[in-house]
């Protein structure tokens, strides 16, 4: 049986550990605007899922499999190439901003976006980027577009994307 003292400690370390949980990582900055795919009326679903593909660049995300938070040896080459430059360019910060697919439950995707996230931001700093210069923000499905329905756009929407900030 606990004593007081005991009793106060463990309801404090839970109090403690529930309350790091309800707000966002100290280091993670609001997502920036990202633009917006205009849908015309008269667009296919095609169309509009073409718009979606088209307006990701590969150099600017990191794509996963179905599934993964471990980045793929092709994701850490160029992972190493973004250290590179954010290690010549001091003054420069990166965000990093986890997608899912629409697959799977909010809080599935919600923790799977952070733990790539996560993944990306060790990462960069294995590779010598200072903690400074990363901040992270998980947003998981909440963010992508609605008319995302088939696995190339799916494939296209597991990514964390990588944002400069401007100098």
């Amino acid at each position: 049986m606990l004593t007081s003292p005991s009793r106060f400690c463990c309801l404090l370390v839970a109090a403690l550990s529930l309350s790091g949980c309800a707000g966002w990582p100290s280091d993670e900055a609001p997502p920036p605007a990202t633009p917006a795919v205009v849908a015309n009326p008269e667009e296919t679903a095609a169309a509009l899922e073409e718009k979606v593909i088209a307006a990701n660049k590969p150099e600017d995300n990191i794509y996963f499999t179905l599934g993964a938070v471990t980045v793929s040896r092709l994701e850490k080459v160029k992972l190493q190439q973004h250290a590179a430059y954010l290690k010549e360019n001091p003054r420069k910060t990166l965000t990093l901003i986890g997608y899912t697919d629409d697959l799977g439950s909010r809080n599935y995707n919600v923790a799977i976006a952070e733990k790539r996230v996560q993944a990306v931001r060790q990462l960069l700093r294995s590779y010598g980027v200072p903690t400074v210069q990363i901040h992270r923000y998980s947003v998981g499905a909440e963010k992508t577009p609605s008319v995302c329905k088939t696995t190339r756009c799916r494939q296209k929407m597991r990514r964390v994307e990588l944002v400069y900030s401007p100098d």
